[in-house]
């Protein structure tokens, strides 16, 4: 069940290329299809438009939202969804320079499909801002997973 105070961010890298935007288009389209009632847009972290605060301008404006899900649409954790991601959207991260490095202690999140904080959200960006004083959690990426891997075997397959 879609809940009307909430919405959804799918976040892509993004690219010079049209492709990742077609990918990431196409999953938010499947979801509204799915859920019709969900308040759900798609944006990317760099380099394409939408950005994250265009982005949940977007999803805030009109509705009155007191959580946004973020679901970054990466394969893997990485320095983008550790560190610049949590840095863009104003949240706090367990992300250190040493764990750049190797170095650090490996934090292990297992099942926990995000981190939920509740403070005023105000970032600055070089085209917008936004303003949100809700709770911004900020799923895994998608990791590993038998139906990832049901379309590696397909790929494989293909070609045999």
């Amino acid at each position: 069940m879609i809940d009307e105070k909430t919405g959804i961010l799918l976040l892509s890298h993004g690219s010079r290329l049209d492709d990742g935007e077609e990918v990431i288009k196409a999953y938010t389209e499947m979801y509204k299809e799915e859920y019709p009632e969900a308040i759900i847009e798609y944006g990317f972290m760099e380099i394409r438009k939408p950005g994250i605060p265009e982005t949940i301008n977007k999803l805030t404006r009109g509705n009155d939202l007191e959580k946004i899900i973020v679901v970054p649409v990466f394969v893997a954790h990485g320095l983008h969804t550790k560190r610049d991601i949590p840095s863009l959207l104003g949240i706090e991260s367990d992300f250190t320079e040493e764990d750049a490095h190797g170095h650090g202690h490996h934090h292990h999140h297992g099942h926990d499909h995000g981190h939920g904080h509740g403070h005023h959200h105000h970032h600055h960006d070089e085209e917008e801002e936004f303003d949100f004083d809700g709770e911004i959690i900020l799923t895994d990426p998608l990791g590993i997973d038998t139906r990832l891997y049901d379309i590696i075997k397909d790929r494989i397959s293909e070609h045999l």
